[in-house]
């Protein structure tokens, strides 16, 4: 599946079956471009304990990670796909983060509630890496959020990986994104991923952290905003009475089997 441009492996394992297949090795093994099946990351659809469904994911170099926005968005549409959830209706579901709330919007579409995002710092702080300046926010991972006026000029590829490590986010690290603000106050994002170490086409709970800093900062930046990722596609971000929600394309590309794990 593609949420946005982020690419996925869904796994129906409800039923347990897949677990002591799907070991860091192996789903590292599928992730990888050219060579196997190739995806940011892979997905586990589970049982829930107390809501419709648990998801797990993990990153493309096999570890785990609490939570993924855009795919998060995914296994919406495939919980309907599969008939666990309705098109239309809310419905909660777990992940590591927490529990959310979801919503299938359309055949190609979702919404997610996202846990309560945290704001550590929205600027100011001296990053001795790399001379920049940036925000900090934990939206179910952690993010830095570094604004440019123009985020091809090369200082993303450069200085992009270093602030992913940088000593200020904590002995993990943090996604590094780079941010655009537009007249108009939409959003313009290249994210730099843990796990994945490297660009991807697009980040949800970059778009939310980036969102959440711009809107403090700029007087331009009124929510819902949209925030235009690497691949093309839109992500829009806003917040209401259930706290901060994230929507855009969640799609399905093709269903396989594979050979062998």
């Amino acid at each position: 599946m593609s949420g946005a441009g982020n690419d996925f492996i869904m796994v129906d394992n409800r039923l347990g079956d897949l677990t002591c297949q799907l070991t860091p090795e192996v789903i590292a093994s599928l992730c990888r471009r050219g060579l196997s099946v190739g995806a940011d990351g892979l997905i586990e659809l589970l049982e829930g304990s107390e809501h419709s469904f648990r998801m797990r994911y993990s990153n493309s170099d096999g570890g785990e990670a609490d939570m993924c926005g855009n795919g998060a968005r995914c296994i919406c549409r495939f919980a309907s796909e599969l008939g666990i959830v309705s098109p239309g209706s809310e419905f909660f579901f777990e992940s590591s983060a927490g529990v959310h709330r979801g919503l299938v919007t359309g055949s190609s579409e979702a919404r997610i509630w996202m846990t309560d995002p945290v704001l550590h710092w929205v600027s100011g702080r001296f990053l001795r890496t790399t001379g920049l300046e940036s925000a900090f926010a934990d939206t179910g991972v952690p993010h830095a959020v570094i604004f440019t006026e123009d985020p091809a000029d090369g200082q993303f590829e450069k200085y992009a990986p270093l602030v992913r490590s940088a000593e200020e986010f904590g002995p993990d690290g943090a996604n590094a994104n780079w941010v655009q603000v537009l007249p108009g106050g939409s959003l313009v994002m290249r994210t730099w991923e843990r796990g994945v170490e490297g660009e991807t086409l697009a980040c949800g709970t970059g778009a939310v952290a980036s969102a959440l800093v711009a809107s403090a900062l700029y007087d331009n930046v009124k929510l819902p905003v949209t925030v235009r990722v690497k691949s093309g596609q839109d992500l829009v971000v806003g917040k209401d009475s259930r706290g901060w929600w994230l929507q855009g394309e969640s799609r399905f590309i093709y269903r396989g089997e594979t050979l062998h794990i």
